[in-house]
């Protein structure tokens, strides 16, 4: 009877670590259902998760899009993390199941994970916030606010009006690229120069004037600050969403830092709207707002919002369109050459794919479903990893390689095709950044201008770093030589 006792203990000791006799018919497996808990990953220690490892651990929160290709090497198409309380987190890189997740995720109210930091500074602020914003509302007050204060914004009607007087910004800003560069064609602080025309830009477009902020010898000190602010709130969502959430239980540093960007955003984005003049009436954008059906304290948040991220999009999003033609200067000779300007656009669209502002895009589950063979719970939280997904050669050809042709004539169609669920820079479905016609329509314009009148070329790699949106890392410095 020990002997039988003993070898039960055995078998279940076995079975508990994992080990299975050779003869065991492997097969038999393919027919069991995954759950979550089956989906390799990370060591995850309990209440933690895996957040020690941005904290305690060998990765670094600027280095987050680093991260997860080691993940993707390490543990092929699906890997799970956990979050604090163990609550698991799905990373999926396929194509197949980024569509698939998209597609299951897209109804009448999509959710997305909160930013839960900024959610509760502004509840914790009713004399400002009336709610906790666009980004971070779910449900019908999401569907709500989207509807009252984006409709315009989107319109199609309302960019295009607004073009002829991106090119008239455009004009400035390349002759402040004139002023600024050394006697070499040499700048070395590019960002700060794109943060203005970004402002400049957003201002004409939700204010509906002009304020300045590319005339060389005026006093910038609004909109450096505004700058500043908007850059030190991405940074400090990243570290409040990233590592561990102490701020729940005490003020940290970089929960200060939020709350202190915000509160600078806010302030700085009052002043501009404040010292707007009468063109404002002229603003379709602005007017909208003003006239929406909302709490009034909706309308000056929305505008703020509007403004912060509008700068901050707008500046990565022309960098990286710069530096891709900078790095590949036969572009600028079929730009140059290109009567029906489709080339612009082409060389945007492939930005857009090799260099996204966004690298993954966050989506939690409604419904049951199965994922990459895995059964996911309705309330799951899934990461769809589309930059990653864009520079693999089963979803694009040569997918490293800068190639606006890919997006022009007989290719256009397949690539299209590929893009539809992976070329995601502003998100997707209805939860779309409300910017994303604006950038796409302007950035085609500011390239024109530069091409005609600069060749681009840039002397090193850029670097980048992930700042809750991946962005350029330090200086950006490039040679704006002019065209002759």
């Amino acid at each position: 009877m020990i002997d039988v006792i003993t070898c039960a203990l055995a078998v279940i000791f076995f079975i508990f670590l994992g080990y299975r006799p050779p003869w065991y018919n492997k097969k038999l497996q393919e027919f069991q259902t995954k759950e979550i808990q089956n989906i390799p990953g990370p060591l995850a220690l309990p209440i933690l998760g895996t957040r020690w490892l941005f904290s305690i651990g060998r990765y670094k929160m600027n280095k987050i899009h680093e991260y997860y290709i080691e993940m993707r090497e390490k543990y092929g198409g699906i890997f799970k993390e956990e979050a604090l309380f163990n609550i698991p987190v799905i990373s999926v890189f396929d194509k197949n199941d980024i569509e698939k997740v998209l597609r299951n995720t897209s109804g009448k109210y999509p959710i997305r994970p909160p930013t839960e930091a900024i959610a509760k500074f502004r509840s914790e602020h009713p004399e400002r916030y009336a709610s906790t914003g666009l980004t971070n509302e779910q449900g019908e007050k999401w569907h709500f606010l989207r509807t009252s204060l984006t409709t315009v914004l989107t319109s199609p009607k309302t960019i295009q009006d607004f073009l002829p007087q991106m090119k008239d910004i455009a004009d400035d800003w390349c002759h402040l690229i004139k002023q600024k560069r050394d006697e070499d064609g040499f700048i070395n602080n590019l960002e700060e120069l794109a943060g203005r025309l970004g402002l400049e830009a957003t201002c004409a477009l939700v204010l509906g004037q002009r304020m300045g902020f590319l005339i060389e010898d005026q006093n910038h000190e609004v909109a450096e600050k505004l700058a500043k602010s908007v850059q030190q709130n991405f940074v400090a969502c990243r570290d409040t969403y990233y590592g561990l959430p102490l701020w729940k239980l005490f003020p940290t540093t970089c929960y200060k830092k939020l709350c202190e960007s915000e509160n600078d955003m806010y302030e700085f984005a009052s002043e501009l709207i404040n010292t707007a003049d009468e063109s404002i009436k002229n603003s379709v954008v602005f007017q909208s707002v003003l006239n929406a059906n909302i709490d009034e304290r909706e309308k000056k948040s929305a505008i703020v919002d509007f403004l912060a991220a509008g700068i901050h999009t707008l500046k990565n999003s022309l960098l990286f369109l710069l530096y891709q033609v900078a790095m590949n200067p036969e572009c600028q000779q079929k730009i140059i050459k290109d009567s029906t300007k489709s080339y612009l656009k082409a060389c945007s669209m492939e930005t857009f794919r090799l260099s996204p502002t966004v690298n993954f895009l966050a989506r939690i589950t409604d419904a049951d479903m199965e994922v990459a063979g895995y059964h996911l719970n309705a309330g799951s939280v899934i990461l769809c990893h589309t930059a990653l997904a864009c520079k693999n050669d089963s979803n694009f050809k040569e997918a490293e390689k800068f190639k606006p042709e890919r997006w022009l004539n007989e290719e256009k169609s397949q690539t299209s095709a590929s893009a539809a669920f992976l070329v995601t820079p502003f998100g997707y479905g209805k939860r779309i950044c409300p910017g994303k016609r604006f950038i796409e329509q302007v950035l085609p314009v500011i390239l024109d201008k530069m091409v005609e009148n600069f060749v681009i070329s840039v002397e090193k790699p850029m670097e980048i770093e992930f700042e809750f949106l991946v962005s350029p890392k330090g200086n950006v410095s490039m040679n704006f030589t002019d065209r002759v």
